[in-house]
């Protein structure tokens, strides 16, 4: 396992120097996947992202939980020469040859053995930090409930990220990793990855989907619909609801919601009793209002919940 790593190091061009500890910015490295309740046959892992445009020199870095009274838990070091590319992962766990067999990972994929604490497997807070732990690069607070509806026994499946520049603690930011890869994703792509569309600034339409069609089945294809928002300025307040075909209120993703100049919403299918809705065409019923403007509006977006 150990020559994954020094032909990834080997490998990086030698004119480009790593940003160390003392120059990467807060978030330019982040938590993007963790395998909490790990598989028989399999192991514990976290991955990182470096969401940056530089090469990071991660030697030192301390991954680690914070304890119910706030304060930090020793963790666990980076290794020396562990130097991260721009838009790469590196997963650690206690058994790097371990996960790589049971995930079927790529060649690519970059995982590090190292000596992780057993995380809890209903909900902990990890931490990113540097080595005098005064700052604190991401940190991630997971529940076991985050999980997919489908996943009725999360053990052997990770929680995956799904838009790297989304708030980390957004829980509709996070999602299981799909039956397809094995349940998780650990030193490369996640199963459930999604771009950031460019808003369409010159659009006199707030809010769009990024797919009209989705199939909330855990496969890692189209599991979420994505209701993507854009204002050409602050001060909007919006409530979303989905209704069925005949009007009757399935789920409300955002009410009263304060927003910002664009974001994205996300719904996985469950009704309000947390169960996956019916197969059929549902209606985004959404209102908008600019509260010192008086600006008001109401859209409504059809979606398709479908199964493959």
């Amino acid at each position: 396992m150990k020559n994954y790593l020094l032909l990834f190091t080997m490998c990086l061009p030698a004119f480009s120097p790593a940003y160390t500890s003392d120059t990467i910015q807060v978030r330019d490295i982040i938590i993007n996947e963790v395998m909490f309740n790990h598989p028989e046959g399999g192991a514990e892992y976290v991955e990182l992202y470096n969401r940056s445009s530089y090469r990071i020199d991660c030697s030192g870095l301390v991954f680690t939980t914070r304890k119910t009274d706030g304060t930090l838990n020793t963790g666990v070091k980076i290794p020396p020469n562990t130097i991260m590319p721009p838009n790469s992962y590196l997963a650690l766990t206690t058994d790097a040859e371990a996960v790589r067999n049971f995930h079927d990972c790529p060649n690519e994929a970059v995982l590090l053995t190292v000596k992780l604490s057993t995380l809890n497997n209903e909900s902990a807070c990890l931490v990113l930090t540097n080595a005098n732990k005064n700052v604190i690069y991401d940190e991630f607070q997971y529940h076991a409930d985050m999980h997919h509806v489908l996943i009725k026994n999360p053990k052997g499946v990770a929680l995956e990220r799904i838009y790297p520049n989304r708030d980390t603690q957004d829980k509709d930011n996070w999602h299981s990793a799909a039956a397809s890869h094995h349940y998780g994703t650990p030193g490369f792509q996640n199963s459930q990855y999604r771009e950031e569309l460019i808003p369409d600034l010159g659009s006199a339409q707030y809010f769009y989907l990024e797919n009209e069609i989705f199939t909330p089945d855990n496969d890692g294809n189209d599991d979420l619909c994505a209701l993507h928002y854009t204002f050409p300025e602050r001060g909007y307040v919006f409530t979303v609801h989905v209704l069925s075909a005949t009007g009757v209120k399935v789920f409300t993703p955002a009410e009263q919601y304060l927003a910002g100049t664009e974001g994205i919403l996300t719904w996985d299918g469950r009704n309000q009793q947390g169960n996956i809705s019916d197969i059929g065409i549902y209606v985004f019923y959404i209102e908008v209002i600019h509260p010192q403007k008086g600006k008001r509006k109401i859209l409504r977006l059809p979606v398709v919940l479908s199964s493959r």
